[in-house]
């Protein structure tokens, strides 16, 4: 069996019809449809239940997708491995971050990148969980970094990156009772609170934390816009419960303050996806191990306003 027809195959497989297949790796419909024919003729299997609305793989399929993938993961690694014998770590890195990386960690991680690895070009898309992991899963992003509550396909593989603390974030002139772990909501009600839209990934998460510790809320405003969301916050009497990550340059208390949540805490982790036939190249390697060495140092500092 060719290299070739497995990656034909998963394509396949992982978009749900051959017509969109054929779109993502750059091949004919009918070609994505006779090597799937031959594999099916060679092994007198059904791989997939052809429909006029796509595809649906059998037992078969889905069993033969999860040896497909191994093969498919072990041809990268070696190529990667006669890159790295070559001693030089080159190439194109796309990832994918979440608006709280972005406007944190993103400037160090970069120039970092740029001083170690000067050969990798590196190529950022800014977006929601949902968006990125589509995006992932369609192999046009080497790797993105998620909520750990984002639920993974089977198409995904996930690496935990770290925990960070969900902070109350509201006007820099506003006078909220703020004890030594943090605040309270319960303490704080009526609240009017600006939350992400339902696809956000970390909407379910606040909606379940608010209504389990009955906290009340005069007024609530869906915003999925980071700039948006600071912006109102610091200049009016509206809320928001954001990531510390994302919080880091507000601890100076200049425009808005930042106080964790607590009794209790909410916690949010974050972890790394890649799609599981395409492990990370060695470039990509290198930018997520910096990414993950600069994420541990902000992860260390407290999410508390100083002014």
């Amino acid at each position: 069996m060719k290299l070739q027809q497995l990656r034909y195959f998963a394509a396949v497989y992982e978009q749900g019809s051959f017509s969109a297949a054929a779109e993502k790796v750059n091949a004919t419909q009918s070609g994505l449809s006779m090597h799937v024919r031959q594999i099916e003729k060679r092994y007198d299997v059904t791989l997939f239940v052809r429909s006029s609305s796509g595809v649906t793989p059998t037992e078969t399929g889905r069993a033969f997708y999860l040896e497909a993938v191994k093969v498919l993961s072990s041809a990268r690694n070696a190529e990667d491995r006669l890159q790295s014998l070559s001693k030089a770590v080159v190439g194109h890195v796309h990832v994918g971050l979440m608006p709280s990386f972005t406007r944190s960690v993103l400037t160090s991680v970069l120039l970092r990148m740029f001083r170690e690895y000067p050969e990798v070009r590196v190529s950022i898309s800014e977006a929601y969980s949902g968006a990125l992991a589509d995006e992932v899963a369609g192999g046009r992003l080497e790797f993105a970094v998620v909520p750990a509550t984002f639920d993974l396909s089977e198409v995904l593989v996930s690496k935990a990156m770290g925990e960070d603390r969900e902070c109350l974030v509201y006007a820099r002139d506003r006078k909220l009772p703020v004890r030594d772990d943090g605040i309270r909501l319960r303490e704080v009600t009526p609240l009017r609170l600006v939350l992400p839209g339902p696809t956000n990934a970390r909407r379910h998460r606040i909606e379940t934390y608010l209504a389990v510790n009955n906290i009340e809320l005069a007024d609530k405003l869906e915003l999925d816009t980071m700039h948006g969301t600071l912006d109102l916050v610091a200049n009016s009497d509206w809320v928001s419960i954001l990531p510390g990550v994302l919080c880091l340059p507000d601890l100076d208390g200049k425009r808005r303050k930042v106080v964790p949540l607590a009794d209790p805490p909410l916690n949010v982790n974050y972890m790394l996806i890649h799609a599981r036939k395409q492990p990370l190249s060695i470039a990509a390697q290198a930018f997520a191990n910096i990414l993950q060495e600069e994420l541990n140092s902000v992860l260390e500092i407290p999410p508390v306003s100083r002014g």
